[in-house]
């Protein structure tokens, strides 16, 4: 056969193939390409340093990733705010404590700004009783009556509130109906169940169903937890069984049948994941979790133990008396001392809830339930860090954070140009910034990586520094790459 004709079999073969269908081997991809006009150079200079005189050229950084985290300030207009509060012997002088300054808790949330339609309902730490926990405390204040205080704000100016028929005695008469209801008396269980009561409470049929008006928890509204123990939680299974429990003195579980029996802790995990879950996916900013407890950061942290125990506690103590307190030995609950044990897990949620933790052994309570107050009314403090900064501090100062706060009536933009003097374009409204310090500092805002043993890792805002109502905040930080999830 002549070459010519191997040469036309194969093109005859390769086209019956391109018939068939096997078009993927011939197939070319053709790229738009524009001439351009010139002659080609190479430069034939040796290797140099370019620089731009019209540019600073002597500051360098650490070159390390950047992690931008975007917020928007809340504006609850209905909040749920559950209190659990311990019902056992060494709380006499606590509770009264906590009563005789209610108001600074309730004066926040009646003089908020847009109003606040809240609901306030008390449980105890005793769960033993199968009739009655799960179940908010009564009140009965001047012929009426119920289980709750409810409020709301009217269109006149004012709030009405189910414990007086006029607006003019709503924070008189819902004061007086806490104080009710927050009488738990001292003969409850020595083992307090706190966050075990706020599960039962939260899930009664008798508080989530029902018309709005006879259900203490409502599906549009914020929730807010607050606990008050001088002892840590000893909160037992029916969840999540873990290792038992051994923080001061009184993390221990009781031996009973119902709740699972000796060391069968429920886990903090499982009660926090219980809370950010409990208003839907998604949902987790519409709850937080606040403790009025001892912390393990005060500097009185070595206590006496009760029991006969003589070793030194974590916790704090206040004398009544304005003397000092013992760091070691026994008291006795009458002995003159408001002892309070490290409650490290409702501290815990606390942190991992976003919410806050307060001393239970300050002089009062004023400063702590403002703060509460200021918190259950819907206006953030702390905005937690998705990882962990690289904090170099210069002076006062973070350096490697910037914080943009744009308020809620910030004009829009695209450049930092179409911005006032002074402000920055930031996610395409005009933001202000405004610098992180490493030190609690008056009217600022300030990092803080750890609280006493717990982790906190937030930028919190301190007094008039917090975000107005809908304001978005950007924090923006250099990344630390062996950041510890942990504190000492």
């Amino acid at each position: 056969m002549k070459l010519g004709r191997v040469f036309s079999v194969i093109a005859v073969l390769a086209l019956l193939a391109y018939g068939c269908g096997d078009r993927s081997r011939t197939r070319r991809i053709i790229e738009s390409y524009t001439l351009v006009p010139g002659t080609p150079t190479v430069d034939e200079g040796t290797p140099q340093v370019l620089i731009d005189d019209t540019r600073e050229n002597d500051r360098f950084g650490i070159n390390v990733p950047k992690q931008c985290d975007l917020y928007q300030q809340l504006s609850v207009r209905k909040v749920d705010i559950l209190w659990v509060v311990d019902s056992s012997g060494s709380m006499e002088s606590k509770q009264q404590r906590l009563k005789s300054k209610i108001s600074e808790f309730l004066s926040e949330l009646l003089k908020a700004n847009p109003p606040i339609d809240f609901h306030i309902g008390v449980v105890s730490t005793d769960t033993d009783s199968a009739l009655t926990r799960g179940q908010l405390r009564p009140w009965s204040v001047g012929g009426l009556s119920g289980n709750f205080v409810a409020c709301t704000p009217q269109q006149t100016g004012g709030l009405l509130c189910n414990t007086s028929p006029n607006v003019a005695m709503a924070t008189s008469s819902a004061e007086a109906a806490f104080n009710s209801m927050a009488n738990v008396g001292l003969l409850g269980s020595a083992q307090e169940r706190g966050l075990y009561a706020a599960y039962l409470a939260l899930t009664n049929p008798d508080n989530i169903t029902g018309t709005a008006g006879e259900r203490f928890v409502r599906p549009d509204a914020a929730l807010y937890v607050i606990f008050v123990s001088d002892e840590d939680d000893a909160s037992c299974n029916p969840v999540v069984r873990q290792a038992t429990c051994t923080a001061d003195p009184g993390c221990r579980c009781a031996s009973d049948q119902a709740l699972g029996g000796v060391g069968a802790f429920g886990s903090t995990e499982y009660f926090t994941r219980f809370f950010e879950t409990y208003k839907g996916y998604g949902n987790a900013d519409a709850v937080a979790v606040a403790a009025i407890v001892a912390l393990d950061d005060g500097p009185d942290a070595g206590v006496p133990a009760q029991y006969g125990d003589t070793s030194q506690h974590v916790g704090c103590c206040r004398a009544r008396d304005g003397g000092s307190c013992p760091k070691s030995g026994t008291y006795a609950v009458d002995a003159g001392f408001d002892v309070g044990y490290f409650g490290s897990r409702y501290v815990k949620v606390a942190a991992e809830t976003g919410g806050t933790a307060v001393s239970i052994c300050d002089d009062n309570f004023t400063d702590a339930l403002k703060a509460l107050g200021y918190a259950a009314s819907g206006l953030r403090r702390e905005y937690r860090l998705s990882r962990g900064p690289d904090v170099r501090p210069m002076g006062n100062i973070a350096s490697g954070f910037d914080l943009y706060v744009s308020a809620p009536t910030a004009a829009n933009c695209q450049i930092d140009g179409n911005c006032p003097m002074g402000q920055f374009c930031r996610s395409n409204r005009c933001a202000k910034r405004i610098d992180v310090t490493t030190h609690a500092t008056s009217n600022a805002p300030g990092y803080v990586k750890c609280e006493g043993s717990s982790l906190r890792n937030v930028v919190r805002f301190e007094g008039s520094s917090v975000p107005e109502s809908l304001s978005a905040v950007e924090i923006c930080y250099d990344v630390q790459a062996n950041f510890q999830n942990s504190c000492p």
